[in-house]
């Protein structure tokens, strides 16, 4: 009977209902099949540009961070260079009070001294800071061998804290003896605190 009710309809009507049926196939088979595929695919693109996004700003935080390290590093070299090279008060007037003594193991004589030497004070704004002092003009003259007199140089070379050597001046007082005599100008960097007013 469909059949025969189908011959009735011209061919163009018919040709017209089969693409009718094919295009609804095509896109039923579309939003069944395909669609969910190009969506998922279409979320992966932009999940693609966000990791590709928060991997740049992971590298840029880490170049950031190893620069940090870098300049952190740098101080605490900086920091620890400072510190080997400065006294704390009560260092210096141990080292002023033990010079002699560093002097006359090497073998030589200390023909003359002058410890009372100015200090220079570097004042700062906030009475908590640390403040400079620059403890100068201590003067010694030494007398010995050169073997001896370089073991002083030496000895003042390598203090820790650093030592200042601010002038350093050789005399022969009697050519056939073979000693020598040396004339330094010692300074030494201490670092202390100034109280504030009216501290104890």
């Amino acid at each position: 009977m469909r059949a025969d009710r189908l011959r009735r309809y011209p061919k163009v009507t018919r040709n017209v209902s089969s693409a009718a049926l094919i295009v609804i196939g095509v896109l039923a088979l579309y939003n069944g099949v395909l669609a969910p595929h190009l969506g998922y695919l279409h979320a992966m693109q932009k999940y693609e540009t966000v990791v590709d996004g928060v991997t740049q700003e992971k590298c840029r935080i880490a170049d950031t961070l190893e620069a940090k390290i870098g300049q952190w590093h740098t101080l605490q070299r900086e920091l620890a260079e400072l510190e080997d090279g400065v006294f704390t008060v009560d260092q210096a007037k141990t080292f002023v009070r033990s010079l002699l003594s560093l002097v006359e193991e090497t073998g030589c004589a200390v023909v003359r001294a002058d410890f009372a030497g100015e200090g220079k004070t570097t004042r700062m704004e906030d009475p908590n800071q640390t403040v400079v002092i620059e403890i100068s003009h201590l003067s010694l003259d030494a007398l010995g061998q050169p073997d001896q007199v370089s073991a002083v140089l030496e000895r003042l070379r390598d203090h820790r804290p650093r030592i200042s050597i601010d002038a350093c001046r050789f005399d022969f007082p009697d050519g056939g003896s073979g000693l020598v005599e040396c004339h330094l100008a010692v300074a030494l960097h201490a670092v202390g605190n100034r109280k504030a007013p009216g501290g104890q």
